[in-house]
Protein backbone atom coordinates (compact mmCIF):
# COMPACT_ATOMS: atom_id res chain seq x y z
CA UNK A 1 0.00 0.00 0.00
CA UNK A 2 1.52 3.26 -1.00
CA UNK A 3 1.52 5.51 2.13
CA UNK A 4 -0.13 9.38 2.00
CA UNK A 5 1.87 12.14 2.43
CA UNK A 6 0.57 13.89 5.18
CA UNK A 7 -0.54 17.27 3.67
CA UNK A 8 -1.24 20.94 5.72
CA UNK A 9 -4.95 20.20 6.10
CA UNK A 10 -3.84 16.79 7.94
CA UNK A 11 -1.06 18.50 10.20
CA UNK A 12 -3.87 21.26 11.17
CA UNK A 13 -6.23 18.59 12.07
CA UNK A 14 -4.24 16.66 14.14
CA UNK A 15 -2.83 19.47 15.98
CA UNK A 16 -6.72 20.66 16.60
CA UNK A 17 -7.32 17.14 18.01
CA UNK A 18 -4.48 16.36 19.94
CA UNK A 19 -5.13 18.09 23.31
CA UNK A 20 -8.97 16.97 23.13
CA UNK A 21 -8.59 13.83 22.04
CA UNK A 22 -6.14 12.35 24.82
CA UNK A 23 -8.96 13.94 27.51
CA UNK A 24 -11.39 11.50 25.88
CA UNK A 25 -8.51 8.48 25.70
CA UNK A 26 -8.00 8.76 28.77
CA UNK A 27 -11.64 9.47 29.94
CA UNK A 28 -12.55 6.77 33.18
CA UNK A 29 -15.43 5.53 30.61
CA UNK A 30 -12.97 4.29 28.15
CA UNK A 31 -9.59 3.76 29.88
CA UNK A 32 -10.90 0.61 31.42
CA UNK A 33 -10.88 -1.31 27.80
CA UNK A 34 -7.09 -1.26 27.81
CA UNK A 35 -6.90 -2.89 31.40
CA UNK A 36 -6.13 -6.56 31.70
CA UNK A 37 -9.23 -6.45 34.96
CA UNK A 38 -11.46 -5.12 32.28
CA UNK A 39 -15.56 -6.43 33.29
CA UNK A 40 -18.10 -7.18 31.11
CA UNK A 41 -20.26 -4.26 32.85
CA UNK A 42 -17.59 -1.60 32.11
CA UNK A 43 -17.02 -2.89 28.37
CA UNK A 44 -21.12 -2.58 28.00
CA UNK A 45 -21.00 1.08 29.50
CA UNK A 46 -18.20 2.13 27.35
CA UNK A 47 -20.19 1.23 24.48
CA UNK A 48 -23.61 2.38 25.99
CA UNK A 49 -21.78 6.08 26.30
CA UNK A 50 -20.41 5.71 22.51
CA UNK A 51 -23.84 5.19 21.32
CA UNK A 52 -24.92 8.57 22.30
CA UNK A 53 -21.75 9.89 20.54
CA UNK A 54 -22.27 7.99 16.68
CA UNK A 55 -26.12 8.19 17.12
CA UNK A 56 -26.23 12.24 16.63
CA UNK A 57 -23.20 12.06 14.40
CA UNK A 58 -23.87 9.90 12.23
CA UNK A 59 -27.33 11.25 11.92
CA UNK A 60 -25.70 14.65 10.97
CA UNK A 61 -23.48 13.22 8.13
CA UNK A 62 -26.35 11.65 6.37
CA UNK A 63 -28.22 14.50 6.98
CA UNK A 64 -25.39 17.02 4.78
CA UNK A 65 -24.77 14.07 2.38
CA UNK A 66 -28.78 13.60 1.75
CA UNK A 67 -28.23 17.13 -0.26
CA UNK A 68 -24.76 16.54 -1.70
CA UNK A 69 -24.57 12.54 -1.83
CA UNK A 70 -21.98 12.35 -4.48
CA UNK A 71 -19.56 14.03 -2.26
CA UNK A 72 -18.69 11.42 0.16
CA UNK A 73 -19.84 7.34 0.48
CA UNK A 74 -20.48 6.92 4.14
CA UNK A 75 -23.08 4.46 4.11
CA UNK A 76 -20.70 1.14 4.04
CA UNK A 77 -18.73 3.26 6.65
CA UNK A 78 -21.53 3.39 8.83
CA UNK A 79 -20.70 2.39 12.80
CA UNK A 80 -23.97 2.97 14.25
CA UNK A 81 -25.06 -0.96 12.99
CA UNK A 82 -21.84 -2.59 14.69
CA UNK A 83 -22.70 -0.76 17.84
CA UNK A 84 -26.12 -2.03 17.95
CA UNK A 85 -25.04 -5.67 16.94
CA UNK A 86 -22.29 -5.55 20.01
CA UNK A 87 -24.93 -3.38 22.75
CA UNK A 88 -27.59 -6.11 21.81
CA UNK A 89 -25.14 -9.46 22.42
CA UNK A 90 -24.44 -7.60 25.62
CA UNK A 91 -28.21 -7.28 26.36
CA UNK A 92 -27.61 -3.55 27.02
CA UNK A 93 -29.92 -0.65 25.67
CA UNK A 94 -28.02 2.55 24.65
CA UNK A 95 -27.06 5.24 27.17
CA UNK A 96 -29.87 7.24 28.30
CA UNK A 97 -27.94 10.83 27.14
CA UNK A 98 -27.50 11.56 23.90
CA UNK A 99 -24.76 13.79 22.70
CA UNK A 100 -25.82 17.45 21.26
CA UNK A 101 -23.51 18.11 18.08
CA UNK A 102 -25.18 19.83 15.42
CA UNK A 103 -25.03 18.38 11.87
CA UNK A 104 -21.84 19.86 9.55
CA UNK A 105 -23.37 23.07 7.79
CA UNK A 106 -20.20 23.51 5.24
CA UNK A 107 -17.87 20.80 3.42
CA UNK A 108 -15.09 21.95 5.77
CA UNK A 109 -17.01 20.85 8.71
CA UNK A 110 -17.88 17.74 7.23
CA UNK A 111 -14.57 17.40 6.73
CA UNK A 112 -13.74 17.98 10.47
CA UNK A 113 -16.45 15.39 11.73
CA UNK A 114 -14.99 12.83 9.18
CA UNK A 115 -12.14 13.49 10.44
CA UNK A 116 -12.84 12.58 14.20
CA UNK A 117 -15.00 9.77 13.05
CA UNK A 118 -12.87 8.02 10.76
CA UNK A 119 -10.13 8.36 12.91
CA UNK A 120 -11.97 6.57 15.86
CA UNK A 121 -12.07 3.81 12.95
CA UNK A 122 -8.29 3.43 13.16
CA UNK A 123 -8.34 3.71 17.21
CA UNK A 124 -10.89 1.36 17.51
CA UNK A 125 -7.96 -1.52 15.59
CA UNK A 126 -5.49 -1.00 18.63
CA UNK A 127 -8.53 -1.33 21.24
CA UNK A 128 -9.92 -4.36 19.41
CA UNK A 129 -5.94 -5.75 19.35
CA UNK A 130 -5.66 -5.60 23.04
CA UNK A 131 -8.79 -6.44 23.81
CA UNK A 132 -7.79 -9.86 21.86
CA UNK A 133 -4.21 -9.83 23.80
CA UNK A 134 -6.17 -9.66 27.14
CA UNK A 135 -7.89 -12.51 26.65
CA UNK A 136 -11.29 -10.85 26.04
CA UNK A 137 -12.43 -12.43 22.71
CA UNK A 138 -15.78 -13.12 24.20
CA UNK A 139 -16.58 -9.39 24.14
CA UNK A 140 -18.46 -8.71 21.00
CA UNK A 141 -15.92 -6.54 19.07
CA UNK A 142 -17.92 -5.42 15.81
CA UNK A 143 -17.77 -2.10 16.60
CA UNK A 144 -13.80 -1.41 17.19
CA UNK A 145 -12.79 -3.82 14.43
CA UNK A 146 -14.62 -1.72 12.54
CA UNK A 147 -13.25 -2.07 8.78
CA UNK A 148 -11.03 -4.51 9.84
CA UNK A 149 -8.28 -5.04 7.47
CA UNK A 150 -9.69 -2.32 5.00
CA UNK A 151 -8.92 0.31 7.89
CA UNK A 152 -5.80 1.80 6.44
CA UNK A 153 -6.62 2.02 3.36
CA UNK A 154 -9.97 3.53 4.53
CA UNK A 155 -8.28 5.86 6.19
CA UNK A 156 -6.17 6.86 3.12
CA UNK A 157 -9.22 6.79 1.21
CA UNK A 158 -10.47 9.88 3.76
CA UNK A 159 -7.42 11.79 3.47
CA UNK A 160 -7.49 12.18 -0.11
CA UNK A 161 -11.02 12.99 -0.34
CA UNK A 162 -10.46 16.00 2.48
CA UNK A 163 -7.76 17.54 0.86
CA UNK A 164 -9.33 17.36 -2.48
CA UNK A 165 -12.75 18.99 -0.80
CA UNK A 166 -11.64 21.38 1.87
CA UNK A 167 -9.28 24.50 0.29
CA UNK A 168 -6.95 26.08 2.14
CA UNK A 169 -10.22 28.91 3.33
CA UNK A 170 -11.76 26.13 5.03
CA UNK A 171 -8.55 24.63 6.75
CA UNK A 172 -9.40 26.75 9.84
CA UNK A 173 -13.15 25.68 9.80
CA UNK A 174 -12.48 22.16 9.38
CA UNK A 175 -9.98 22.18 12.69
CA UNK A 176 -12.17 23.99 14.99
CA UNK A 177 -14.71 21.21 14.23
CA UNK A 178 -12.61 18.57 15.49
CA UNK A 179 -11.60 20.35 18.80
CA UNK A 180 -14.91 21.01 19.33
CA UNK A 181 -16.44 17.99 18.28
CA UNK A 182 -13.68 16.45 20.75
CA UNK A 183 -14.52 18.49 23.49
CA UNK A 184 -18.98 17.44 22.94
CA UNK A 185 -17.39 13.58 23.18
CA UNK A 186 -15.61 14.45 26.39
CA UNK A 187 -18.83 16.28 27.77
CA UNK A 188 -21.19 13.65 26.52
CA UNK A 189 -18.65 10.83 28.49
CA UNK A 190 -18.95 12.86 31.56
CA UNK A 191 -22.48 12.75 31.57
CA UNK A 192 -22.88 9.66 30.85
CA UNK A 193 -20.90 8.96 33.61
CA UNK A 194 -23.27 9.99 35.99
CA UNK A 195 -26.17 7.88 34.47
CA UNK A 196 -24.47 4.58 34.43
Amino acid sequence: MSKTIRSELHDKLRQAGKAPHRLVDHHPLLVPLLRHDLTEGQYGAALAALHGVYAPLEAGIDEFLRIRPELFDYHTRRKLPSLNDDLAELGRLPGEQEMRYPAPATIAELVGVLYTVEGSAMGGQSIARCLRQGGFDRFPMRFFSGHGENANARWHEFLAFADASCPATGHKSAALTVASLFQAIKSHLDASQSFD
